[in-house]
């Protein structure tokens, strides 16, 4: 990492700890800067605006998830194994994350067209890690033939479900004792699946 990306990464470390503690729209550049002991000129260097480093934040909390979750498929032996440490592995990244994200989602109203960007962004990484899961399992014939014809279907429609489980635990805290749920719906979709 040069100096430059150094520097960028501070902010974004620094402003994701500041989002946290009071929330998007009381941080300030000054609160960022001051954060840093830095000039708030040296922040518009980087970034045009609060929303920026905002995105940039978001980004790199999407970026993590998926890191920990491809690493973690990796160890997956099946398609069977991967799929089930797919599920797990995002709930509880998203878990550990959870305080920055329901924070900002009582301002979700006024930054609705960068998470909108940003979801459509995190829903194409996560219809290709699905769709990779399942191409593993139907080399290793482990899964019906009709998956193969249904790939994007199926991979569009196992994303939707985790995102509507992901949402409910972020934004409406709805249902305790997720690590079950979970395992329930992966059994759900396994089934199906299943030779």
């Amino acid at each position: 990492m040069n100096k430059e990306e150094q520097i960028r990464e501070e902010i974004i470390v620094a402003s994701r700890t500041l989002f946290q503690r009071f929330g998007l729209l009381k941080t300030t550049m000054e609160d960022i800067a001051r954060a840093l002991s830095k000039g708030k000129s040296t922040l518009y260097y980087y970034f045009k605006n609060k929303d920026e480093i905002f995105e940039a934040v978001i980004t790199n909390e999407i970026r993590d998830v998926f890191r920990e979750v491809m690493t973690a498929v990796e160890n997956g032996r099946t398609g069977e194994d991967k799929l089930r440490i797919y599920f797990l592995t995002m709930i509880n990244s998203i878990k550990h994350r959870i305080l920055l994200f329901q924070i900002i989602k009582g301002e979700i109203g006024e930054n609705l067209k960068t998470i909108v960007n940003l979801k459509y962004k995190m829903d194409n990484h996560e219809v290709q890690c699905i769709k990779e899961i399942l191409a593993f399992g139907m080399k290793n014939k482990e899964w019906v033939s009709e998956i193969e014809r249904n790939l994007d279907l199926l991979s569009y429609v196992i994303t939707s479900a985790m995102r509507g489980i992901t949402l409910d635990l972020i934004v409406e805290e709805k249902f305790p004792d997720w690590d079950t749920r979970i395992n329930f719906l992966s059994e759900i979709f396994l089934r199906g699946l299943k030779r």
